[in-house]
């Protein structure tokens, strides 16, 4: 007869090993995702505003975009007021309308969207938007749109035809105005 040596792996032991398997499982899911692995998510999307969709509820962020905020307004090259938010969000409609997207998931932010690449067909709506000079490429985010950018400055498209303010700067100096004043259909300015 052969004695058992020792009492056993104590159970905090395997708890941990436990927690160690699932945050290697969630870390490769999260990897697999930023690499673009897994499956897109596919079907038809509404525009919010310059730079986010929605689809069944849940919110999308372009990814490596930044769109003029819905009540932000621009300059044109006479010094004319415009609302550029508003067209942003105009020319994302025009894109996405009666389409079907293919949006490859990214990341999620800090307000629970998802930050998505966003393809029509053959079609990268995130650079669309910056070329067509209504978003600008997003350089915290990534460097992914910076020849779209300069594409559609130089040819004065978009917002380029005039003046305009930073959406990333015009949030944080409208921010509190704005967040008392925003609506179910528009809302406050967020990153």
């Amino acid at each position: 007869m052969r004695r058992r040596r020792g009492r056993g792996r104590p159970p905090w032991r395997s708890a941990a090993d436990a927690a160690i398997f699932l945050a290697a499982l969630l870390l490769a899911g999260l990897a697999a995702r930023q690499a673009g692995w897994l499956q897109p998510e596919t079907g038809r999307y509404e525009a919010i505003d310059g730079d986010s969709l929605r689809k069944a509820g849940q919110e999308y962020r372009l990814h490596g975009i930044d769109a003029p905020e819905l009540h932000q307004e621009c300059e044109r090259g006479d010094g004319r007021p415009y609302p550029c938010g508003r067209l942003a969000r105009e020319e994302l409609r025009r894109l996405v309308s009666g389409r079907t997207l293919d949006c490859a998931v990214r990341d999620q932010d800090r307000y629970g969207r998802l930050v998505a690449t966003c393809r029509a067909g053959g079609e990268n709506i995130n650079s669309e938007m910056v070329r067509r000079g209504w978003a600008i490429a997003y350089r915290r985010h990534g460097m992914d749109y910076n020849r779209d950018e300069a594409a559609a400055r130089d040819a004065r498209r978009g917002i380029w035809q005039g003046t305009f303010t930073n959406p990333e700067t015009w949030r944080a100096e409208n921010r509190n105005r704005l967040t008392r004043g925003a609506t179910a259909d528009e809302p406050a300015p967020e990153d």
